[in-house]
């Protein structure tokens, strides 16, 4: 027979399950507003879930002993992160550093081409939807360009049509079975190639993995409907230690509790509220906690295996549509010299394997000690590949990501040092746009309300923007409920006037074209009639 589970006495107002970004910031808000919860995360040491810290990477070199702070591999926020700008505001966390730009590096073959296109696309001669036409100002775009590319212009055109007159977060259509490549019909490979780096680089996944519903509603979100919501800002050290270090320190200050190696593995409705049964790493066996409310914050694989296993929630649960999970791999590169002036980061496309890179020597204090100490510097590469990528022994990454770097930089040649592989878990979201039959912040059992940047709420908002508003959701159906105020939620910047009217134009013929397309398409795929009885 199964242990039965110790209950605790203690009757709690709010548990939460999952102390990541959504859950750190729905306890943070219900703790300041005198609603103090107990917080459970699964992992013993790390809180903070893809934010989450680890065990530093070391070694020696010039007979000294180096150490540096490990991450998952998420530097910045974009423009139209307010919510998430407002959380380090409020709680007075350390502040961003703006992005001078970012660079596009394309490789075909052994040719290599590169720009900084960020402050390009944020400029003000042309406004949105139409900014990108800006890049061809630019004379290392113009190089690039074949005649043939100029065919593309009218799927060009067909596609940002499409992004500015379909909203899916809003109409809620997941559009699913069509993919990333139904995007570019019409557009010739050298334009496409870039275009598909974007997409993997904005929703974290190797292009086959990427949905036309998620790949819209991401180009709208971060840089189609505003020039300006392109514009990054960068933590002043690694996410843990700037991020969710503070976040927990707040918590605490403010009364709320956290316990970590805890992990909830049933819910059971009582009277006033629920029993939640946790698996205790740190105490040992099983525990039951008593609270009024429960919310949950935790990734989309662990939410479906908790609702589909505890008995009250099944029944629902197995009528919802879960979004799948993804990995990832992020390496880090030390060399001996240091590459030319250029920003921050970029995004790598075309031939290239990775995805993107990040100068950690130009962002954290423990990297920019490498630099000023040896003259050397410090990169990170993030792999979303195929599983056939990412299951290569982590000499193979090493080997295939230094060689890169340096076929983009050849200044580092010759100069590695030592790199570090970090493989991440089968967690992050493969984005698919909610849906009726997707979990909302207020979700089908009373008494639970959800959060997390895979999580159905008002909100165009994607990854640690979603997780924050929709955590803001959810404390304030928490607060109500207690009789005290919500906190504020924030919604981004409106799209810009070309924008707004552009998309009322297509609006207006989708409404009068719309149903007499719908009716011919059914009529072409109705299934013909039986013939007649013919006596």
């Amino acid at each position: 027979m199964p242990a039965t589970p110790a209950v605790e006495s203690h009757v709690f107002p709010v548990v939460i399950a999952g102390g990541g970004l959504a859950g750190l910031t729905a306890a943070l808000h219900l703790a300041a507003a005198g609603v103090p919860p107990l917080l459970l995360d699964a992992d013993r040491l790390w809180a903070g879930g893809r934010l989450a810290g680890g065990d530093p990477d070391t070694f020696s070199y010039q007979g000294r002993e180096w150490s540096f702070r490990p991450e998952h591999g998420v530097h910045a926020v974009w423009g139209g992160y307010v919510n998430l700008r407002a959380l380090l505001a409020q709680f007075d966390l350390p502040p961003l550093q703006d992005s001078p730009g970012e660079e596009w590096i394309n490789r075909w073959g052994r040719t290599v081409r590169r720009l900084e296109a960020g402050n390009a696309v944020r400029s003000r001669w042309i406004p949105a939807p139409l900014h990108y036409l800006q890049l061809l100002f630019n004379p290392r775009i113009l190089a690039s360009i074949i005649p043939l590319d100029f065919l593309s212009l009218p799927g060009i055109l067909a596609s940002i049509l499409l992004t500015v007159g379909l909203d899916p977060i809003a109409e809620k259509r997941a559009l699913d079975g069509l993919r990333l490549r139904d995007f570019f019909l019409g557009w010739t490979p050298n334009l496409k190639a870039t275009f598909t780096g974007l997409g993997a680089n904005l929703l974290a996944a190797p292009p086959e993995a990427i949905d036309l519903g998620a790949y819209v509603a991401a180009l709208r979100f971060y840089t189609m409907l505003r020039r300006d919501s392109w514009q990054m800002a960068y933590f002043a050290a690694d996410a843990h230690t700037a991020l969710i270090q503070p976040l927990l320190d707040a918590l605490a200050a403010r009364g709320g509790q956290v316990r970590q190696g805890a992990t909830v593995i049933d819910l059971v409705p009582q009277a006033d509220g629920w029993r939640v049964v946790v698996e205790d790493a740190q105490r040992g066996g099983l525990r039951s906690v008593m609270a009024r409310h429960v919310i949950l914050a935790v990734n989309a694989p662990a939410a479906q295996r908790l609702l589909h296993h505890s008995a009250a929630t099944r029944p629902a649960a197995q009528a919802l549509t879960f979004p799948a999970a993804l990995r990832s791999t992020v390496i880090r590169l030390w060399f001996s010299a240091a590459p030319r002036p250029g920003t921050p980061g970029g995004m790598f496309t075309g031939d290239f394997v990775p995805d993107n890179f990040f100068w950690l020597h130009r962002l954290y204090p423990d990297c920019r000690a490498w630099h000023a100490h040896t003259g050397g510097s410090v990169v990170e590469v993030h792999l979303y590949g195929s599983d056939a990528l990412l299951d290569q022994p982590e000499k193979n990454l090493l080997v295939t990501a230094a060689a890169e770097v340096q076929r983009a930089f050849p200044e580092l040649r010759g100069s590695f040092v030592y790199g570090a592989v970090r493989r991440n878990s089968k967690v992050h979201t493969r984005f698919r746009v909610p849906t009726a039959d997707s979990l909302h912040v207020v979700t089908p059992w009373p008494g639970m309300v959800a959060c997390g940047d895979w999580i159905g709420a008002d909100t165009p908002s994607l990854w640690m923007e979603r997780a924050v508003t929709t955590a803001l959701l959810a404390a304030g159906e928490v607060l109500r409920a207690e009789g005290r105020p919500p906190p504020p939620v924030l919604q981004p910047p409106p799209p810009e006037l070309s924008v707004r009217l552009l998309a009322g134009l297509l609006r207006g013929g989708r409404a009068v074209l719309g149903p007499p397309l719908r009716a011919l398409l059914r009529r072409r795929t109705r299934p013909p009639r039986p013939p007649a009885d013919a006596g």
